[in-house]
C-alpha cells in the first residue's frame, strides 16, 4: 500500500510539473510586484540550510535590496530547484555558494545575476547543453536519486516568463547556474 501511495505521489508531482511548464509556456500563471530578489535568495537559502545540513551553504548576497519585477513564488521556485539540484546531486560536505550581484551594459541594461555554486564531482559536459530541457537528467549515479527531469525546464521556464536567462558550466570540482533578470531602477541599488 505505501508504494501506491508513493506512486501516486510521484505522479501526481510529475502531473502538476507539467502544468505548470504548459502554462509557463502559454506566459500564464505570473503575478508580477517589485520585490526584492535579495531577500527572497536569502530565505531560500535559509530553507535548504536547515533542510540538508550536511552541506556548507555559503550566502554572498548584498546588503541593500536588488529590486526586480516578478512573481514571488515562482522565484522562490527557480532558486529553490537550484538550491535542491545542488543538495540532491552532490555528496555531503559540498560548499554551495549563492550570490548575487548587479550590473548594467549598454545591450542588457541594468540585470541582476544570481549564481548558484558548487565545488561538487560537476556534471557530464555531454548532459551540460541539454540540462534546460523538459525529461533531461544528469547522471543519477552520483546521488542515486532520479527526479522527473524537469525541475531544470521549470527554472527555464520561469527565467524566461521574467524576460531573463540562464546558464550552466560546470567541470570536475565545479559547477556554476548563472540567471539573470531585469532590474528595476530604484535608488539604493548598486550597479557595477
Amino acid at each position: 500500500m505505501a508504494r501506491i501511495e508513493s506512486e501516486a505521489r510521484r505522479m501526481a508531482s510529475l502531473v502538476d510539473e507539467l502544468l505548470l511548464l504548459s502554462r509557463l509556456g502559454e506566459g500564464e500563471d505570473l503575478q508580477t510586484e517589485e520585490l526584492d530578489l535579495t531577500d527572497l535568495v536569502m530565505n531560500a537559502v535559509n530553507d535548504v540550510t536547515v533542510a540538508a545540513p550536511s552541506h556548507c551553504w555559503v550566502k554572498e548576497l548584498p546588503d541593500e535590496p536588488v529590486w526586480v519585477n516578478g512573481d514571488h513564488a515562482r522565484l522562490h521556485q527557480l532558486v529553490s530547484n537550484l538550491l535542491t539540484n545542488a543538495w540532491v546531486h552532490t555528496p555531503p560536505g559540498v560548499t554551495v555558494t549563492t550570490a548575487i550581484t548587479c550590473h548594467t551594459d549598454a545591450t542588457n541594461g541594468s540585470y541582476a545575476e544570481l549564481t548558484v555554486s558548487d565545488d561538487g564531482p560537476g556534471i557530464d559536459p555531454d548532459v551540460v547543453p541539454q540540462l534546460f530541457e523538459r525529461f533531461v537528467r544528469a547522471n543519477t549515479t552520483r546521488s542515486g536519486e532520479a527526479g522527473h527531469g524537469l525541475g531544470l525546464a521549470i527554472v527555464n521556464s520561469i527565467v524566461k516568463a521574467h524576460d531573463g536567462s540562464v546558464t550552466a558550466e560546470s567541470a570536475h570540482g565545479h559547477t556554476v547556474f548563472r540567471v539573470r533578470l531585469p532590474m528595476m531602477d530604484r535608488p539604493g541599488t548598486d550597479i557595477r
